[in-house]
């Protein structure tokens, strides 16, 4: 499609949660809409996350990135952009601001930013692109509408968002202004949130919450705690005014309650001062009532939810008659990891209260019903879901395509370019890359290393060193059974024989190969299975 408009292409973020990154292309610029990461779904050996890959990304024609909110999926990958493409100009709010700042700032990268506020019109050389307000759970969250300069495409960009219209805490979502810019426009397209799509009615209002958890804030007990995401800002802003009021001590204890914290009072999004607010050290052995902010809801290792649910922290311990308040949901793949801090927290005589006994946590993601308002608002003529996993990108096609049949809806996939042209569309796939794989102090790993991590993680290690000229043959094990020790000699032998036949007078490959096929088969008779076995000649 020569005379194309603009296109749309995700390289992150569709048939997943996580890793969200798209491309705004036009025929001579690229405008990059967000950089996030994505956590592994299962225990990947000490995997830090995983990270999109920037094979399409060219700095002659990328030279602005747009963040739509603060959100690990949608920044988290942001300090990887910036090392390799550092001229980038990132627009971005000021809550979001903080949250990256604090990120670059540890690993030293310079960033280049200009500040929108929603309603602002950024102009590039052939789209025009207008932040606007929508709800979630973080502060500052917009969606994008992208338009050409004739006006003969609109595009609603919107990847995670909610209806709540009765906000005691932001503006409702700018309707209005969604409809009028992209009634200007020809021909309109949706790329929408299809998270909670499952979910047939409106996704609960924040503020619907309230009327339990200040009932749960004037409880007699001398010591809550309660775990939330730590980016939740509105929601941790008025539970602490609750807490306030109910006479009690607030404490934060982990550190991305109080990165999130401080950027919110650097941004203006909360009212509560570092004077309100304790670290756990300052009310060490304190009587007197208190609620204790705990990070980590999803039960991370290293979270101070998990230390404290085990008894591991220095500073509280869980005892009978404490109340743990988990005000979140469990993300799918985290339930064995949240299950075993119910287990624990019951040994230890605390009572546990979740979203099943107490409404206390809401959604940032719509429902059917919120996605009914927003096509009532305007509808337009083409429809993508996005920002969800193929089974929710699906049940989303299926929802617009009975409810609004007269809407051409189409399911893409990540490296699928919508070509927004003549009137028309055009789908153009992309060969798929495979996500970066980041690890330990944010350094890349090449997969055929993770590979080798679970091989050993599964099979145990054989390290046998031979020094030829001396002839002196060290054998040692890593994650084998200690049986293993009682054969030790009988492996050691066999192998000096086999060097002492025909070995010693040949080249070292083969030599190393032998000794590594002989161990294997050895260990394989032994115990079953063949572990990972490395030769080192001397």
């Amino acid at each position: 499609m020569n005379n194309k408009y603009f296109s749309v292409l995700p390289i992150g973020g569709v048939d997943e949660i996580g890793s969200n990154m798209t491309l705004i292309r036009t025929s001579d610029e690229d405008v990059i809409i967000d950089c996030g990461l994505l956590f592994p779904y299962e225990e990947c050996f000490d995997i830090n996350y995983l990270i999109p890959d920037f094979g399409l990304i060219n700095p002659a024609r990328a030279k602005n990135i747009i963040i739509t909110h603060g959100h690990e999926d949608h920044i988290g990958g942001l300090l990887h952009l910036l090392k390799e493409f550092p001229e980038i100009t990132v627009w971005v709010t000021s809550f979001t601001l903080q949250l990256i700042q604090k990120k670059l700032e540890e690993h030293k990268i310079k960033l280049h930013y200009q500040l929108f506020v929603p309603g602002q019109e950024i102009s590039f050389k052939q789209v025009d692109i207008t932040p606007v307000h929508v709800n979630h759970s973080i502060p500052e969250t917009n969606g994008l509408i992208i338009r050409s300069k004739d006006r003969g495409w609109g595009a609603l960009y919107i990847s995670d968002f909610k209806v709540d219209l009765s906000s005691k805490h932001e503006a409702p979502i700018d309707f209005p202004l969604i409809k009028q810019k992209l009634s200007e426009c020809t021909q309109t397209a949706y790329f929408i949130d299809s998270t909670n799509v499952i979910y047939d009615g409106k996704t609960t209002a924040e503020g619907e919450l309230h009327a339990d958890l200040d009932h749960l804030m004037s409880r007699p007990e001398q010591r809550l705690f309660i775990t939330l995401f730590a980016s939740n800002i509105h929601r941790m802003n008025a539970i602490a005014q609750m807490a306030h009021k109910a006479d009690r001590k607030i404490v934060i204890m982990g550190r991305s309650l109080w990165t999130y914290m401080e950027a919110a009072r650097a941004s203006g999004q909360t009212h509560l001062t570092a004077e309100d607010l304790f670290l756990p050290d300052q009310v060490k052995g304190q009587t007197g009532k208190q609620l204790i902010f705990l990070s980590g809801c999803q039960g991370d290792f290293l979270s101070a939810l998990r230390r404290f649910s085990f008894g591991e922290d220095g500073s509280f311990k869980p005892v009978p008659g404490d109340v743990v308040i988990f005000s979140s949901k469990v993300i799918p793949g985290n339930e064995k990891k949240i299950f075993r801090i119910y287990n624990k927290l019951t040994q230890f005589g605390a009572e546990i209260i979740t979203a099943y006994d107490h409404q206390i946590h809401a959604s940032g993601h719509p429902g059917k019903e919120d996605l009914n308002l927003l096509l009532k608002n305007f509808s337009p003529n083409f429809y993508f879901p996005i920002h969800g996993e193929s089974y929710m990108l699906k049940k989303h096609q299926e929802f617009i395509q009975k409810d609004h049949p007269k809407i051409s809806t189409h399911v893409i996939h990540n490296y699928d370019e919508v070509i927004l042209g003549d009137g028309r569309i055009k789908i153009e796939k992309h060969d798929a890359k495979e996500p970066r794989l980041i690890h330990g102090k944010s350094l890349e790993i090449e997969k055929t290393q993770i590979s080798q991590r679970r091989k050993m993680a599964t099979q145990g290690a054989v390290f046998i060193s031979y020094h030829r000229s001396q002839e002196i043959l060290e054998i040692s094990t890593v994650g084998l059974p200690l049986m293993v020790q009682d054969h030790m000699e009988s492996l050691k032998n066999r192998l000096l024989k086999q060097i002492q036949g025909d070995l010693a007078s040949r080249d070292l490959p083969y030599f190393k190969d032998q000794l590594k096929i002989s161990t294997r088969q050895f260990y394989n008779l032994l115990i079953g299975y063949k572990p990972v076995t490395e030769v080192h000649l001397f």
